[in-house]
């Protein structure tokens, strides 16, 4: 019951996370990407923001509304994402950067686990 608690409140922050990222990226696309010019970099934030910004809403809400097993299988899409990012970040050379998405695809298949084994007790 705890970790279920534990779990969903690692969504909000997950999905809060993502959103001020995303926030950061569309209203500063510049600082966030160097090196390019700002219509290409504005254009670039708001394709990426707008499918993050669904994630993390996603996440948000299903929290909220103790959707234990549909955010524990949003969790595992964000894992394999997560995973993704690790690779890139591995081929190139980025070191310590690995280390973030690794994390987050470790703590979102941890959750998702919590959530997918408290989904047959009801929610509190």
């Amino acid at each position: 019951m705890r970790s279920d608690l534990i779990a969903r409140a690692y969504a909000i922050l997950r999905g809060v996370m993502v959103m001020v990222f995303c926030a950061f990226l569309i209203f500063t696309p510049e600082q966030m990407m160097p090196g390019s010019s700002a219509e290409p970099a504005r254009s670039l934030a708001l394709v990426f923001a707008s499918r993050t910004i669904l994630l993390g809403l996603v996440m948000i809400v299903l929290a909220l509304r103790r959707q234990r097993e549909a955010l524990a299988w949003v969790f595992l899409a964000d894992a394999v994402l997560q995973a993704f990012d690790t690779a890139m970040a591995l081929a190139q050379h980025k070191g310590a950067v690995t280390l973030m998405p690794l994390v987050l695809g470790i703590i979102d298949v941890w959750a998702a686990r919590i959530l997918q084994r408290s989904k047959e007790r009801p929610a509190p």
